[in-house]
């Protein structure tokens, strides 16, 4: 039973569905049996090592020629039936402790006192996290990236298309849009404001600040990460305007539905026990928003402005958002040129058309593109800044939106609810996608997310300054635009103290990231054929690799220091191996009685000579060198008596012979060939003479008690060295 528990604590076995509430076992139950079975193993441990050392100081009192045994041998088995022995009467220690036998009683007194504990460590169920496995999990795939028309399809709306036909899904998505990004919104300038007003502030380096956070079924925490890091000091004095452009990479949304699947056997959280919380990593492309914010003075902004343009009377702000003027050259006509064109990219050298605005928006204001002409791969934002900020007049913002392979994405699930974020430019993350799939190309930004971007943008009233709507959300994201101290100084730093306008508005739209990547594939492709809208008719599956960690029943120690009780369980098992070798090779079955029990060694000692080696030991026991003191144990062959004395005396008992006038030793109760001594006051034996009766025959063959004796007594075998 030593060497299964053993086995059990190196091998640590997962017990999975076996123990649980929803397995064969309850884990109260599961922890009861292995404490029972511990508790069995230490006492059957304890009867086996004790039986061990009685049979070999036995044997050894037994033996001719042995060094005998001591009062101190006798006690080992003391120490490890009661091992607090070692403590009262740590004296014995002194004499037997640095012996063979010694070492063994010790170790096993340590076994007894400590294996239930380690069994408890090392081999009872408890829950734990397991070693992270990779290893390939599947998902269902509906979509590529970003598709329109399948976010409204599986928006969930009591309001159905025989009811609305036409704007139902849309709608409902903009319900959703306004619901998720206003939540998310709020948490990130939440936490800002936390920040602020702890007196911690942040950095002004992008990557030490406040990544995009938010939530997705309310019990789901969302974390994204900053990527494609850029200082927007240097490229401010770069182009000698502000220039605020940051990339935010967000979780693969696909990952909680594939973590549920249950094709792939997690485990999901069933309870407060914190039996089903994992841990997943997946290589998989991460959804990611690229906002580039640049200043722009009214004259550069004319070109753009289409009420700046010549013979646009026709301008009407209340319809501009339904559809732009008719006079706006198409494609392939590239528009007006502009000062920013290089670094917007736009123009025939870039391949995209500028955005076209229909008039300049009033102070805390913002307003969107309506061109949405072919062309474009960006949503654009028209800002005005607050009245006392004089530099930038204007700023002009470009929301692009690709899929990264410079992160991966990390879920997390318990009970109490669960986290999904992104690990991003880590050299130890051997399960970032680009690294699995060197053939990732990155920069190819999404078109399709454009218009997934602008309803999300007209459901926030991100385009209401086209009517001077004043809205609290434009008048809160305008107060975020980086400014400098004068018109003449392009000097623009990141406030440690506020988020720009550039991180606000890709943490508020952080969440049309995950909703447009929930169904798409976990590769940056779509090689499949959809319908006229953009989505599959029947879902497939793809694999993606993933690192898995699950909490779970196991064996093994929960943690690194409670190692060291692997000791005790191996120090059980070799000595219960010794104990099992001694019994098969050198006792075959002819077991002695155990001299050392307090039964056997009280007849014993009252049917033997007395001794004046233990002089003064009558009252308050051995002490000193008495614990020392070699005894053995002899027979009288004649009358078959066994008796205990000391080496030191050995010389003064004589055996008698049958003629008349020999010396013995004996009482007449016992055996009357055995010298009978009185202590004189020197503390040896002397000899009296004792007539012996004739009439007492003597026995021709010796009997088989007499042979056992004999052939106990002969030292020989693999333990001989023992005696």
């Amino acid at each position: 039973m030593s060497g299964l528990f053993l086995a059990v604590a190196f091998w640590k076995p997962r017990y999975g569905k076996r123990i649980g509430p929803n397995g064969g076992v309850a884990a109260s139950t599961a922890t009861l049996l292995s404490a029972l079975f511990a508790k069995t193993v230490e006492l059957s441990y304890v009867t086996v090592c004790v039986a061990f050392l009685g049979q070999v100081l036995s044997r050894r009192a037994i033996t001719k020629g042995s060094r005998g045994i001591s009062i101190s041998d006798m006690n080992m088995r003391a120490w490890i039936m009661q091992p607090g022995s070692l403590i009262v009467h740590w004296e014995t220690l002194k004499y037997s402790a640095l012996t063979i036998l010694g070492v063994f009683a010790l170790t096993a007194a340590l076994v007894s006192m400590l294996y239930t504990t380690a069994a408890e460590a090392l081999v009872a169920p408890k829950l734990m996290m397991m070693h992270a496995d990779v290893k390939h999990l599947v998902g269902t795939v509906s979509t590529q990236f970003a598709v329109p028309l399948y976010l409204e399809k599986r928006c969930q709306t009591p309001v159905t298309t025989d009811m609305d036909p036409v704007y139902s899904g849309q709608t409902c998505m903009e319900i959703e849009h306004v619901g998720q990004a206003y939540h998310n919104y709020q948490e990130y300038i939440a936490a800002w404001a936390e920040l602020v007003h702890a007196g911690n502030g942040t950095s002004t380096g992008l990557a030490s600040r406040l990544p995009p956070i938010g939530a997705m079924y309310d019990d789901t925490s969302v974390t994204g990460s900053w990527i494609d890091i850029q200082n927007m000091t240097k490229l401010s004095a770069q182009y000698g305007r502000l220039v605020n452009n940051v990339t935010a990479a967000l979780p693969h949304g696909g990952i909680i539905a594939a973590a549920q699947d249950p094709r792939n056997g997690i485990r999901q959280p069933d309870g407060p026990s914190g039996k089903g919380m994992y841990h997943l990593e997946a290589s998989v492309p991460s959804p990611s928003i690229n906002v580039l914010c640049v200043g722009m003075t009214a004259e550069e902004l004319s070109p753009l402005v289409y009420t700046e343009w010549p013979d646009s009377k026709d301008f009407n702000a209340t319809t501009w958002n339904l559809g732009p003027s008719e006079k706006i050259p198409v494609y392939p006509d590239w528009l007006n040129r502009t000062v920013v064109d290089d670094i917007f990219g736009f123009g025939e050298k870039y391949g995209q058309r500028p955005p076209v605005f229909g008039k300049f928006p009033q102070p805390y204001n913002t307003i969107l593109n309506g061109t949405a002409l072919y062309g474009a791969n960006a949503l654009y934002i028209l800002a005005a800044p607050p009245t006392n900020v004089t530099n930038p007049e204007y700023v002009l913002c470009a929301l692009k939106a690709k899929q990264t392979g410079v992160c991966s994405t990390r879920y997390s699930a318990a009970a109490s609810g669960a986290t999904l974020s992104t690990h991003c430019n880590s050299p130890a993350n051997k399960l970032q996608y680009n690294r699995v799939n060197a053939k990732m190309i990155e920069g190819i930004w999404q078109p399709d997310w454009k218009n997934v971007a602008t309803l999300w943008a007209e459901a926030l009233s991100l385009g209401a300054g086209i009517t001077d709507g004043q809205s609290s959300n434009a008048r809160l994201l305008t107060q975020m635009t980086p400014a400098s101290d004068s018109k003449a100084d392009n000097n623009f730093s990141l406030d440690p103290k506020l988020p720009s306008i550039a991180e606000a508005l890709a943490a508020m739209a952080s969440s049309t990231l995950i909703l447009s990547s929930q169904g798409a594939p976990f590769v940056p492709f779509f090689n499949y054929t959809p319908n006229k809208d953009g989505y599959l008719d029947q879902p497939v599956t793809q694999s993606f690799p993933a690192r898995v960690s699950e909490m779970d029943y196991a064996s093994g120690p929960s943690e690194p220091w409670q190692c060291v009780f692997y000791a005790v369980l191996v120090a059980a098992f070799i000595t219960s191996a010794i104990c099992l070798v001694f019994i098969l090779i050198e006792i075959k079955g002819r077991q002695v009685t155990d001299f050392t029990e307090p039964a056997n060694l009280f007849t014993l000692a009252v049917n033997s000579p007395p001794s004046g080696r233990l002089r003064g030991a009558c009252g308050a026991g051995p002490s000193g060198a008495q614990l020392s003191e070699r005894w053995y144990v002899g027979m009288e062959e004649d009358h078959e008596h066994y008796f205990i004395q000391t080496k030191a005396e050995e010389h003064l008992i004589v055996v008698g012979q049958r003629s008349s006038g020999v010396s013995l030793t004996t009482s007449a109760a016992s055996s009357p060939h055995l010298h009978r001594g009185s202590r004189s006051s020197s503390g040896l034996v002397s000899v009296e003479t004792v007539d012996v009766d004739d009439s007492v025959p003597l026995k021709s063959k010796p009997s088989p008690r007499v042979n056992e004796y004999r052939v106990l007594s002969s030292p020989r075998g693999l333990f001989s060295k023992l005696y």
